[in-house]
């Protein structure tokens, strides 16, 4: 009881500490071509009440803009509420807690409270995660991602109406985040071809039908004006289908984002772009790049290299279940193991079929399931004496470094400056970019 105790006492601590790092990068949070899409949308609702039913312009080979109102509305409503973008990014950090409490709900089935609080160093505090509190597309995408882990874990104990809607759901508003939601669509279908999800078709039709509802402003927004729509592009040896097949590379790339996925190597523009401006000492600021360029580069090397042992040893202990064709899931206690399996495999399957190399972002829907087998490894080095405490250290060690990673990361990068104030940022360039040249 005690130990529980303990541990809860530190799974708190941390969700405070998470939130205040959202806080610290959503302080120097910087305005480029992404965001001032999501922020084009924003202003014209909060400002003329105008709901765009599309989202930003689609890019990696095909034109189009992603189908919805979802982007315009989780944007627009908090700033409605609040004339503030920091409104908007207190959503998206509630957005990645709920993913938090979703992911927790489905790994305490499977792994002991001590492993729990590993998932809330390696998915809390990451700075996979932290950095992504950022109004962009990709933001959005961990709630999706563990709505549709969490209501299909549901659904592969019993059939559910509610949770059939909620996993329809989840495919429809992936959909309105990112096109990468194609591996979604194919962890589904990859989940009832090997019977590990059973839905109840009622659910499934009713939620298929409100998704399609919720399409219909981008539908008739498209009619008017086809460029919205997708549409394939050439040349530059992208935009056309099974670009990733044909050329092999963009498998293998994808295979080694999987990797960096579960390793202490992160998104580029925090663990290459960044900058030291804070530092007002010329000295100090020499000193402190080094140090940190050879501490962050000996520690994502070696995990890089813990992260193929375990995909490794993983991949081993559940070799048949990667047999996606042949094998039919049958024993519930290996559900998690084969949800992250048929994770990878729909990645390779969308990165196959996908008109460009894949970028970090095309590929975040997998990275919950990526930590999956780094939660399993540590639930057997937990349950092993002569190791448990060392990787107890490992685990608190971890936590302290990507605190400290995400605090450098968020004061200078390409992507944040502690110098500069969003909200400043904001209203000072709104009337440049936040306005369209047609009003």
């Amino acid at each position: 009881m005690g130990r529980n105790l303990s541990l809860k006492f530190y799974n708190n601590l941390m969700i405070i500490v998470g939130f205040l790092l959202a806080a610290l990068y959503s302080y120097g949070h910087l305005i480029d071509g992404d965001v001032i899409q999501n922020l084009v949308k924003a202003h014209e609702f909060v400002t003329y009440g105008k709901i765009t039913p599309y989202g930003n312009i689609s890019s990696s080979g095909i034109s189009g803009n992603v189908p919805g109102v979802f982007l315009t509305l989780i944007a627009g409503l908090p700033m409605k509420l609040v004339h503030s973008p920091w409104s908007a990014l207190v959503v998206i950090a509630i957005m990645h807690f709920f993913a938090l409490m979703m992911f927790v709900n489905v790994l305490k089935n499977y792994v002991s409270p001590i492993t729990i609080t590993a998932l809330y160093v390696f998915f809390w505090l990451n700075p996979w995660r932290a950095s992504e509190v950022f109004i962009w597309n990709p933001a959005y995408i961990f709630f999706v991602s563990l709505l549709h882990m969490w209501s299909a874990y549901y659904l592969s104990k019993s059939r559910s109406f509610l949770f059939s809607f909620i996993h329809a759901q989840s495919l429809f508003l992936g959909l309105q985040v990112h096109p990468s939601f194609i591996i979604l669509f194919f962890m589904t279908m990859l989940l009832l071809w090997t019977k590990a999800m059973k839905p109840n078709w009622k659910g499934t039709v009713s939620g298929i039908i409100f998704g399609i509802i919720t399409l219909v402003p981008y539908i008739i927004a498209g009619l008017k004006d086809p460029s919205l729509f997708p549409q394939t592009g050439g040349g530059d040896d992208k935009g056309f289908l099974f670009f990733g097949l044909l050329y092999v590379y963009p498998l293998l790339k994808a295979f080694w984002y999987w990797i960096l996925f579960g390793s202490t190597i992160f998104q580029t523009h925090i663990f290459h772009q960044t900058e030291y401006s804070w530092i007002g000492n010329d000295f100090l600021r020499v000193a402190f790049k080094y140090m940190w360029l050879v501490l962050k580069y000996s520690i994502g090397i070696a995990g890089v290299l813990f992260s193929f042992n375990v995909n490794f040893k993983f991949y081993k202990k559940y070799k048949k279940q990667f047999n996606i064709i042949k094998y039919k899931f049958s024993n519930n206690d290996n559900w998690l193991a084969q949800y992250a399996i048929l994770a990878f495999s729909s990645a390779l399957i969308a990165t196959a079929i996908s008109p460009t190399l894949p970028i970090y972002w095309h590929l975040l829907y997998i990275w919950p399931m990526a930590i999956i087998p780094l939660m399993l490894r540590l639930e057997e080095l937990f349950n092993l004496s002569s190791v448990a405490r060392k990787v107890r250290i490992i685990v608190a060690a971890s936590a302290v470094y990507f605190v400290i990673f995400n605090i450098v990361g968020a004061l200078g990068s390409k992507k944040h400056d502690i110098s500069s104030s969003f909200h400043d940022l904001y209203f000072k360039q709104c009337k440049e970019h936040c306005v369209r040249p047609d009003q």
